[in-house]
């Protein structure tokens, strides 16, 4: 299977400013950033959800893209691995950004609601955990 923007040569932070200009236009409030490494690591953005203001956590997860663009290399040496990092930065952000662009014009057609799709990234400051998180791990139990 082809990966799609594989090949990507945007620099990831192009991707990563208009991810904030969509996510302004979504009706985000406040929009900041965070890094690891000094390579930007994704967005915590604040938008109003029935009149009260939650908190979202949208991470470009580029270590788990380079991960798999390793495991598909052949005999990767050093320069390949740096290459391969580079490009796992500008795919991942790519990647996130096409998938920001689509859920944006959902929400403007009015065919999703935001909650809808940045539920999973809703974040709570103060345990440091996404509403994922706590699923995943049996904090928050859907099903009985």
């Amino acid at each position: 299977m082809n990966l799609k923007n594989y090949t990507s040569v945007v620099p990831a932070m192009n991707s990563a400013a208009a991810i904030e200009a969509l996510l302004v236009e979504a009706g985000a409030t406040s929009v900041s950033k965070w890094y690891v490494e000094k390579q930007l690591g994704g967005f915590l953005f604040q938008m109003p959800i029935n009149g009260l203001p939650m908190v979202f956590r949208l991470p470009a997860k580029v270590e788990l893209v380079y991960q798999a663009m390793l495991k598909r290399a052949r005999k990767p040496d050093a320069a390949k691995r740096a290459s391969l990092r580079a490009q796992a930065q500008r795919t991942a952000w790519r990647t996130l950004h096409e998938w920001v662009q689509i859920q944006v014009t959902m929400i403007l057609l009015e065919q999703i609601d935001p909650l809808q799709v940045f539920l999973s990234y809703q974040y709570d400051e103060n345990t440091g955990a996404t509403f994922y998180d706590r699923v995943k791990t049996g904090t928050v139990k859907l099903l009985g």
